[in-house]
């Protein structure tokens, strides 16, 4: 089977000059046409995002009007155009979480906005998709979040789910100032480097992994590379692929479906950053066999 990838052109919006460069949906998807097909997602339903947040927050999302201190809080210039993006993010991870249930890997060209709560969006996350989609597939999950900041929001929200363990590895010294609890948090030195990060990720995927998971969502942010604008770790594009590699792995030993979400990005250089995102989906897309993972995951049932 070819690979499935969930893309939708309207999740590249026009915000100005902003440092999260959203036509770097686009870029990537453009970077990937020859990987698999190509499918985009519908409006989620106001019960598939109540399923991660409140009434009232929804609603001020669905309606595209958020207050001007909930818009300082999303850092994010709010209008119709980023609400309808953001909802479509949240079917799209849907989506390609139910790939993954069903063919082994799923693979969606954006999401992973793991800042947002139950109540309020922040940090350019307006809806936690992760969440969102964990909840409307109702399996044993596991988050592997290895953006450069801690996924704060999805922790928040799966506090005491005996059903959901977050795990986040992250730079200690960045947004957000305070840290939610998650499972397993990871905090990392600023400065550090392929060798001494991928000793960390190895150390700690056993322990995700012991879980007992039916389903992974990996939330594959690229801010930890070396020169990112908002970060200050120093993975070399080789280390992003090793790192991927890792968790790609540990999940066929485990006969565990992944879908893969991008997160953060934030090189001066789109290209580059686009690059790293591709290079991410390809890592799960090459040499995928559902069939196999399927299998696997039943005799571990």
């Amino acid at each position: 089977m070819r690979p499935l990838l969930v893309f939708s052109p309207r999740y590249s919006v026009a915000i100005g000059d902003h440092v999260f460069p959203t036509r770097k949906f686009a870029l990537t998807a453009e970077l990937l046409k020859d990987a698999g097909d190509f499918i985009a997602p519908e409006e989620p339903s106001r019960e598939e995002l109540l399923l991660a947040h409140a009434p009232g927050w929804v609603d001020r999302v669905l309606s595209g009007r958020l207050s001007l201190d909930e818009e300082m809080r999303l850092e994010l210039p709010f209008s119709p155009e980023v609400s309808l993006a953001h909802r479509l993010a949240v079917s799209g991870t849907i989506l390609a979480c139910r790939h993954a249930l069903s063919r082994g890997v799923g693979l969606h060209v954006g999401g992973g906005s793991h800042h947002a709560f139950p109540d309020h969006g922040e940090g350019f996350c307006v809806l936690n998709d992760i969440a969102c989609a964990v909840r409307a597939c109702a399996v044993r999950a596991a988050v592997i979040d290895l953006d450069a900041h801690q996924g704060n929001g999805t922790a928040a929200i799966f506090s005491g789910d005996p059903e959901v363990f977050t795990f986040s590895m992250h730079q200690a010294d960045l947004y957000p100032e305070r840290k939610e609890g998650g499972s397993l948090d990871v905090e990392l030195a600023a400065g550090t480097g392929d060798e001494e990060y991928l000793r960390r990720l190895k150390e700690c995927l056993p322990r995700v992994f012991a879980f007992k998971p039916r389903l992974v969502v990996y939330q594959a942010g690229v801010d930890c590379a070396e020169g990112d604008l908002l970060g200050g770790l120093r993975l070399t594009a080789g280390g992003l692929r090793r790192r991927d590699e890792s968790v790609r792995d540990a999940c066929r030993k485990a006969g565990v479906p992944a879908a893969v979400t991008l997160g953060g990005g934030y090189s001066a250089d789109l290209g580059r950053t686009a690059s790293l995102h591709a290079q991410t989906l390809r890592v799960f897309a090459q040499g995928s066999d559902c069939e196999n993972s399927q299998r696997a995951q039943s005799s571990s049932a």
